[in-house]
């Protein structure tokens, strides 16, 4: 490899090709949409010794208004990715031009989750539906769809409830594959709560006690769209099964189980993630806190605050004498 090479033939000729030798098919296929949608329009042509820093923040800050502050830094990781794998490859001499760039600012994410009730009477409705027991499962373990999709019914145990999470089904442009699971700590073992394991038992007698994928040979976009479909029919709370998830991992921390717990269940390997991304500050979590504060500091009223000192007039007093 020379310096003379560009972006658009590092990434396209030998990035890509070496990525997908060690990542899964359908997380280079990602890399590869951004390259070629974002990356190779702007700087393919380029050599990385022509990029200059202040361009890259330039198109950083234009495409986030085009495709939203998180495409725009899907876009930027993916080239310094190309650029610093490159650098470390062939050993280049070559200054990163990506060193430096400030991120866009992203709003804060809020993920759409249900409450126990409504929950609860959409796990109730969910009867009957060709893929409840897909539904069951992520209801009650929180799991990654991929993960509930990749589980069989032999793995169950129906003694103890016990569900080893070992792979992740996933459909990426090589077909329909089983990975490992995302992290290494997303290899766990978890128990189904006695409601969920009686109905997924229950559903398995019914079905004639049959082995393989509980999804059977649907394909994961499948499974979606029919649990999708059985919840508008039925009118029931609408939520995907990656809310679902968010789901299990906020009613968890609004019963007191600790976030570490909860990140350890989720599978996280950092348990920021959890706090991120999966708890949802509702109402009544923010007024029981502030119960507990103010209790602790003498009261809960302004008379038990204040006991003893003259305030000022409030503002309504004020306006009434003004008047």
């Amino acid at each position: 490899m020379n310096e003379t090479m560009t972006i658009g033939e590092i990434a396209i000729d030998h990035y890509l090709p070496a990525k997908r030798q060690r990542r899964r098919t359908n997380t280079v296929d990602g890399y590869e949409s951004s390259i070629r949608l974002y990356v190779v329009p702007r700087w393919g042509e380029s050599r990385i010794s022509d990029i200059d820093p202040d361009d890259v923040q330039a198109w950083v800050d234009e495409l986030a208004k085009e495709c939203g502050p998180g495409g725009a830094w899907k876009a930027f990781k993916c080239l310094r990715q190309i650029i610093r794998w490159s650098l470390a490859k062939w050993r280049l001499r070559v200054y990163d031009p990506t060193q430096h760039v400030e991120k866009p600012r992203t709003p804060a994410y809020r993920p759409e989750t249900l409450t126990h009730r409504r929950i609860k009477r959409l796990i109730r409705g969910m009867v009957g539906c060709e893929c409840e027991a897909t539904f069951v499962l992520s209801a009650s373990l929180g799991l990654r769809p991929g993960e509930s999709y990749a589980v069989k019914w032999e793995q169950i145990n129906w003694r103890t409830g016990l569900v080893p999470i070992r792979a992740t089904l996933q459909l990426a442009s090589d077909g329909l594959n089983e990975w490992p699971t995302k992290t290494a700590k997303g290899e766990r073992d978890l128990y189904l709560p006695p409601w969920a394991l009686d109905r997924l038992h229950q559903i398995w007698v019914e079905r004639g006690r049959p082995r393989g994928r509980i999804i059977g040979d649907l394909k994961p976009q499948q499974v979606s769209y029919r649990i999708q479909r059985w919840i508008k029919g039925h009118r029931l709370p609408r939520i995907t099964m990656k809310n679902l998830r968010h789901t299990w991992a906020t009613i968890a921390v609004q019963c007191g189980v600790t976030i570490e717990m909860t990140a350890s269940m989720l599978g996280h390997s950092n348990i920021n993630t959890c706090y991120r991304y999966y708890y949802a500050m509702t109402r009544a979590a923010i007024t029981r806190a502030q119960r507990k504060v103010s209790r602790r500091l003498l009261g809960k009223t302004s008379d038990d605050m204040y006991k003893g000192i003259v305030l000022t007039p409030s503002w309504p007093e004020v306006l009434s004498q003004a008047a």
